[in-house]
C-alpha cells in the first residue's frame, strides 16, 4: 500500500490527541513532522510519536517529503493556515470548522482549485454509530416524505474553558478572537449531519438564536439553529452546556413514520408498530481511510468541498440572523 506522509499544524488537544494518534496508527500514512509554537508540545509529540516538530510552520511546509498537511489549530486560524498549506503545494485535512464564513470558504476552494491540491474538512462525526442508523432509515424510505428534524444536545459542561491545552489557552473555545462558540464548535457535525441526512437540498433560510450565559460573554454557549428547506422540511439544530438537566437526540418525523434515537415507529391503529433501527459501530478511522484512497487510488472523497461549503453557508447565515434578530437566506446561487 501506499503511505501517505503527513504533518500537523496545532500539537493541541485535537492536534496529539486526535489527528496524530490516528495519522500514526491507521495504515496508509506515515506520519513524520508536526508544527507548533510551543516548545513544550513540540518535544511532547516528538517523544510520543517520533516525528520532526518544527517552530516554524513555514519550515515544515518547505518540506519536499510532506504529502498532507492536517491543520489543528484553533478555529479562526483555519483559513490562513489552510492557505498556506496550498500554495506550498501539499494537500489538506482541516479541522472542523473549515473557516469562520462564506467569504473564507471561497478563499479556501479557489487556493485549492489554483494549486490543484485536495482540501477536506474533519467532519469525522458522518461516522457516529447513531448518525449511521438515522441515515439508513432515512435512506431505506421506510418514514417517507420527510416533514421536520430536530437534533438536541443539551448538558452542564465547563468542555469550552478547559478542553485547550495549558501550554496555550485552555479557554480559547470561549473567545471570540480564536472562533470559539458553540455554533463553530458542534454546529459544523450537526448541520453536516443534517444535510448528509437529507441529501442537500436548497435552504430557503435560517433563522438563529446565541447566547452567552454561563463560561463566556463573548460567544455563545446556548445555540439554536432552525433551517427551512425549500422542499418544504424544517430542521432544528440546538445545543448548550449550560443545562444541569440535560436532555439530547435526534427526532425525525415523516409521513409514514418517524424516528428517535434508534427506534422506528410506522402506521396507525390497528396497523401501528415499533421497532429498532439497524444498528452501526462508530468508524471516525473512516474518514482517513478514505483520504488515503482518494489520494493513492483517486477514490471519491468523501467529504468534498463543495458539501462543506453549503454547510459553511448555513453558519454564515446563522451569525447574520442572530445579529439582526430575523431569518436570512444563505445568498446561495439556486
Amino acid at each position: 500500500m501506499t503511505k501517505v506522509t503527513a504533518g500537523v499544524v496545532g500539537l493541541g488537544s485535537m492536534g496529539m490527541g486526535w489527528h496524530c494518534e490516528q495519522l500514526d496508527r491507521i495504515e496508509g500514512f506515515n506520519l513524520i513532522c508536526g508544527s507548533d509554537p510551543s516548545e513544550e508540545r513540540r518535544a511532547l509529540a516528538a517523544e510520543q510519536f517520533g516525528i520532526q516538530a518544527h517552530a516554524d510552520y513555514e519550515e515544515m511546509l518547505a518540506r519536499e517529503d510532506l504529502d498532507l498537511v492536517v491543520v489543528a489549530t484553533p478555529s479562526a486560524m483555519h483559513r490562513d493556515h489552510v492557505v498556506a498549506a496550498l500554495q506550498a503545494g501539499k494537500h489538506c485535512v482541516c479541522e472542523k470548522p473549515l473557516c469562520m464564513d462564506l467569504a473564507e470558504c471561497d478563499d479556501i476552494i479557489a487556493a485549492a482549485e489554483r494549486a490543484g491540491r485536495m482540501v477536506s474538512a474533519y467532519q469525522n462525526r458522518r461516522w457516529d454509530g447513531d448518525h449511521l442508523a438515522v441515515l439508513d432509515t432515512v435512506r431505506s424510505g421506510v418514514l417517507g416524505e420527510l416533514f421536520f428534524t430536530k437534533q438536541i444536545s443539551m448538558s452542564w459542561s465547563p468542555i469550552m474553558r478547559t478542553y485547550g491545552v495549558s501550554e496555550f489557552r485552555p479557554q480559547w473555545r470561549a473567545e471570540k478572537r480564536y472562533g470559539g462558540g458553540l455554533l463553530y464548535d458542534f454546529g459544523p457535525h450537526r448541520i453536516d449531519q443534517l444535510l448528509q441526512l437529507l441529501d442537500y437540498p436548497q435552504v430557503r433560510d435560517v433563522y438563529c438564536v446565541l447566547q452567552g450565559r454561563v463560561w463566556t460573554d463573548e460567544v455563545d454557549d446556548y445555540c439554536l439553529v432552525i433551517i427551512r428547506f425549500e422542499d418544504g422540511v424544517t430542521s432544528q439544530v440546538e445545543t448548550t452546556t449550560v443545562a444541569r438537566l440535560g436532555m439530547g437526540g435526534t427526532l425525525i418525523v415523516g409521513r409514514d413514520g418517524a424516528y428517535r434515537d434508534g427506534t422506528i415507529k410506522v402506521g396507525e391503529g390497528d396497523d401501528e408498530r415499533e421497532f429498532a433501527a439497524a444498528t452501526f459501530e462508530r468508524d471516525w478511522d473512516a474518514f482517513y481511510r478514505n483520504i488515503q484512497a482518494h489520494l493513492t487510488e483517486d477514490r471519491p472523497l468523501s467529504v468534498p468541498l463543495w458539501q462543506t461549503r453549503r454547510m459553511i453557508a448555513i453558519i454564515d447565515a446563522a451569525l447574520r440572523s442572530a445579529t439582526t434578530g430575523e431569518a436570512v437566506t444563505t445568498g446561495e446561487s439556486k
